[in-house]
């Protein structure tokens, strides 16, 4: 099983209900952790994007083309 991490934006609390914005997960994925996003701790040092790496010139030059909005 993989886990993924996503840093979404906390909108409100109510009700014990948690409501944020800005993810990037698919419905019914389960939440396993709930933790603050702290830049002085939560911001790796050595980090590997993997395929990324390569792709990375390329995403100055490519353009979204709206599908999506």
């Amino acid at each position: 099983m993989s886990i993924g991490l996503s840093v979404v934006r906390l909108d409100k609390i109510e009700a014990g209900l948690r409501y944020i914005s800005n993810v990037d997960i698919l419905d019914g994925t389960p939440l396993l952790d709930i933790k603050p996003y702290v830049p002085a701790f939560d911001t790796p040092k050595d980090v590997r994007t993997g395929w990324f790496e390569n792709a990375a010139s390329a995403v100055s030059d490519d353009r979204s083309d709206d599908r999506f909005q």
